[in-house]
């Protein structure tokens, strides 16, 4: 078994309270864990051998299903897809495996919705592993989800014609579900017909030097949508329609623990697309992320928290350091109200506590460079759970407007800068901000 080292950690725990999960402790050191690599046997299985055309028309299933199948029988191995353009419907990876793409091999998804559809109403996704374990997809080749046939039909200035039936789920390009040890490295992803890269509820999880790719104006195309435990996400670049990494703390998938908990993201690019989100379903509670050495130019947002009353939960111990952050709307942008906020935030009622309120909280944004922005960013919280102990050290934001705060406690500013080229530096209502000069942002 092989190991990486990466600095994540395992988080310290208070008192439990009516969270779901025992929230942890920033201040209180911790000690850092490896992420595991997945263990796979040197046997090759190329799937030409089982009869792959690699002519980018016939469909090659049958030829990759029966590689996996061999390498599965024989306990495990590397299944090789050599150059060509390889036609494929839905598969699905096994234990003990890697599927190696190499430079010129290309994994062509079919277009056509009837190969996704499944008895009952279900539908399957184009590549996808299921409570399975020491799992590799690498190497220089592609993986194409042909999604441009998916698109037009869910773009929201689509009208469907009269009568017509309820649109089908499209499918993910790689989908992993509750698995362990799982490495996705070097290859490229593009064009998923939704989502790139999921890996649901995994542990020990390394995406590296990956790029996800598909045009910004393609519907609902994230790139990365992790949760669970352990990952390392290093050196990928993300060019997308959507939020680039969205974590998504959707249940507890092990009791009184976060759903997404020790995640190290670094040295990565993120281009088009939503930026370096969590949420907007935050139920299963984040703690322990740290980003770091990052560079975002024309995304949407860059820093992105979101979530709402109906499907919040404790999001806490969030580290982003070393960040330069160009041309992008909404640089910092933390909301619990989502997807819009109210037209007047003041005329807002307080509502009472409950299980799915969102909480934001502990949170450390630290040698950040911001330039070129509209606005400097919104940090708003709920008048019943405000936004609770930021410090923004050493962050210089340059925007056309000011950074918006809104019901939160604790925002500290030190050796920061906020410069406004329209009006004040901060605006703030029901908040406790200290450290900068609201007008002047010094």
């Amino acid at each position: 078994m092989f190991l990486l080292a990466g600095t994540i950690s395992a988080p310290a725990h208070a008192t439990p309270g009516n969270l779901g999960y025992e929230p942890g402790s920033q201040t209180k050191a911790v000690s850092a864990r490896a992420v595991r690599l997945p263990s796979i046997p040197s046997r090759k299985f190329n799937i030409r051998d089982f009869g792959a055309r690699g002519d980018g028309t016939t469909f090659d299933t049958a030829a990759i299903e029966q590689a996996v199948a061999a390498a599965a029988k024989a306990g495990g191995g590397t299944v090789v897809v050599p150059p060509g353009r390889y036609l494929t419907k839905p598969f699905q990876l096994v234990s003990s495996l890697n599927l190696r793409l190499e430079a010129g091999a290309t994994l062509l998804l079919s277009a056509d919705v009837a190969d996704y559809a499944l008895p009952g109403g279900k539908d399957r996704q184009c590549i996808s592993a299921e409570r399975c374990h020491d799992i590799a997809v690498t190497g220089k080749g592609t993986i194409d989800g042909q999604g441009s046939a998916w698109w037009p039909r869910y773009k929201k200035s689509y009208v469907p014609p009269a009568g017509a039936p309820p649109l089908p789920h499209r499918p993910l390009l790689l989908f992993f579900s509750r698995c362990e040890r799982l490495l996705i490295q070097d290859v490229t992803l593009t064009n998923s017909p939704m989502f790139h890269l999921v890996p649901s509820e995994c542990v020990d999880v390394t995406v590296k030097n990956v790029r996800i790719l598909a045009p910004a104006d393609s519907p609902n195309t994230d790139g990365l949508d992790p949760s669970g435990w352990n990952y390392l996400i290093t050196g990928c670049t993300f060019d997308v329609g959507d939020d680039c990494i969205a974590l998504k703390p959707t249940p507890h998938f092990r009791k009184h623990e976060p759903s997404c908990r020790n995640f190290l993201i670094a040295h990565c690019r993120f281009l088009h697309g939503h930026g370096m989100s969590i949420g907007s379903q935050t139920a299963g509670g984040v703690s322990d992320l740290t980003v770091r050495d990052c560079t975002f130019d024309g995304t949407n947002a860059g820093i992105r928290l979101k979530s709402d009353r109906d499907r919040g939960g404790l999001v806490e111990n969030l580290t982003y350091e070393r960040l330069t952050i160009r041309n992008v709307k909404l640089p910092i942008l933390i909301e619990s109200y989502y997807p819009k906020l109210p037209k007047d935030l003041g005329k807002d009622p307080a509502q009472p506590i409950a299980a799915l309120t969102p909480i934001w909280r502990h949170i450390r944004i630290e040698h950040v460079d911001i330039s070129g922005s509209l606005t400097a960013g919104q940090i708003v919280g709920l008048p019943e759970m405000p936004v609770e102990d930021i410090i923004l050290t050493d962050v210089r934001i340059g925007a056309r407007r000011g950074l918006q705060v809104v019901h939160a406690r604790g925002i500290r500013f030190v050796k920061s800068h906020v410069h406004a080229a329209q009006g004040p530096a901060l605006i703030v209502q029901d908040a406790d901000v200290s450290g900068i000069d609201p007008i002047t942002g010094n």
